[in-house]
């Protein structure tokens, strides 16, 4: 019952708080059961799971993370689009697509990405699909970035946690967005891109 709350990632963490919460109460230390109380409300809400049908098809791109597009660039014939993702998000990371992927880790800090030192200090993970990727670049707020490689992963599975930061998103160039800067998007259900998006623009 609790999975369809909150992401497996933050059950521990949830249930060791409101455990400390429930003890501080019994010890009738009111200023510890404040803090305990405002850390399992913060921990229910950043873990808070958004429950879906998938109804995605297999050529699609999915959001991996609900956030707000900030940028759309065109390099080397590949499409990136850029997510900004806060404290307010849902912050459950998605699979892009079906099939295996692989991850590569830069351990660092979180610094504020306005931050000068931001770019090249701060953790960045990069998770490589068939058709796709993202790089995760964490903010000050966001916990030690961990991905479940479990190969078995179908789109819009669950593969971790990100907190706050930019996901920027690279697309293949057989691949055309179907977003534009500005749009909210939806963790696990709104559609970045399909492969058949550019045989219809090319019909229209």
């Amino acid at each position: 019952m609790l999975d369809n709350v909150l992401a497996k990632e933050g059950q521990k963490r949830f249930l060791a708080s409101f455990l400390l919460m429930i003890i501080f109460i019994l010890m009738e230390c009111s200023f510890l059961t404040f803090v305990f109380f405002v850390l399992t409300l913060a921990l229910i809400f950043i873990y808070r799971n958004n429950t879906f049908k998938n109804n995605s098809k297999s050529s699609d791109i999915i959001s991996p993370i609900s956030g707000e597009i900030i940028a759309i660039d065109s390099k080397d014939n590949k499409k990136h689009l850029y997510i900004d993702v806060n404290l307010l998000d849902i912050h459950i990371l998605r699979a892009l697509e079906d099939g295996k992927f692989n991850v590569s880790y830069k351990r660092g800090l979180n610094l504020i990405l306005s931050s000068l030192k931001a770019k090249h200090l701060n953790e960045n993970v990069i998770i490589d699909f068939e058709n796709s990727s993202m790089q995760l670049i964490p903010s000050i707020y966001n916990p030690k970035i961990e991905i479940n490689q479990n190969t078995d992963l179908k789109i819009a599975n669950i593969i971790g946690i990100f907190v706050q930061g930019q996901i920027i998103i690279t697309l293949k160039n057989d691949l055309l967005p179907l977003v534009k800067i500005g749009d909210r998007i939806e963790s696990g259900i709104t559609v970045l891109a399909n492969k058949s998006s550019k045989d219809n623009s090319e019909l229209s």
